[in-house]
């Protein structure tokens, strides 16, 4: 993004995105909705939100795509991630973290429902958190499926910059889930 150019510039110009469930989700606010909840949410705890703030923020992205916005937005899955952590970033030196469970709202489901991790994507997510928030930046984006000139235009950042913070993390990433291991298996043979 150029200092001149907007936020919201970098979503709405230029080529459109080429994964086809872009034109779908133009089409449908409800697909929009249901397709990017919970990946933008899981986006926002890669990037160090409690699953609580994430819902909470990625609410409020949605909110600012109505009534029509949404329909004239480029890159809506970019669009609702950006969005969705400046948000972020303006509670989380407002609200105090939930001591007891939030209970489900009448008529409603309780947000964190929607964001069941397995196992293994629970052991990512811990390990992706200890990660420099450069990084944790970069590889939450590169999860979702963003390319490093996407990620780019959207974030402002340098495509260099991107590129090494990414090999960094996925360095760390390697110990921190003990991926580098050579010769042993989980018995202690060597059969890997």
């Amino acid at each position: 993004m150029t200092v001149t150019e907007s936020p919201t510039t970098a979503f709405e110009a230029g080529p459109q995105q080429r994964r086809p469930t872009v034109r779908m989700l133009r089409d449908d606010f409800d697909t929009l909705y249901i397709k990017e909840m919970r990946a933008v949410t899981v986006h926002l705890m890669y990037r160090g939100a409690t699953a609580y703030e994430a819902a909470d923020a990625v609410h409020e992205a949605f909110i600012e795509l109505l009534p029509d916005r949404w329909r004239t937005i480029a890159h809506p899955r970019a669009y609702l991630r950006t969005v969705a952590w400046t948000k972020y970033l303006r509670q989380a030196h407002h609200r105090e973290s939930p001591e007891d469970p939030v209970p489900d709202r009448p008529g409603g489901t309780c947000p964190v429902r929607e964001v069941i991790l397995t196992e293994t994507q629970q052991r990512i997510l811990a390990a992706v958190q200890q990660l420099p928030p450069a990084q944790r930046e970069v590889i939450a984006w590169q999860l979702d499926e963003f390319e490093y000139a996407e990620i780019a235009r959207f974030t402002g950042k340098k495509e260099t910059a991107l590129r090494t913070n990414a090999k960094r993390g996925r360095e760390r990433l390697k110990v921190l889930l003990d991926l580098a291991r050579t010769g042993r298996s989980e018995g202690g043979s060597s059969d890997e």
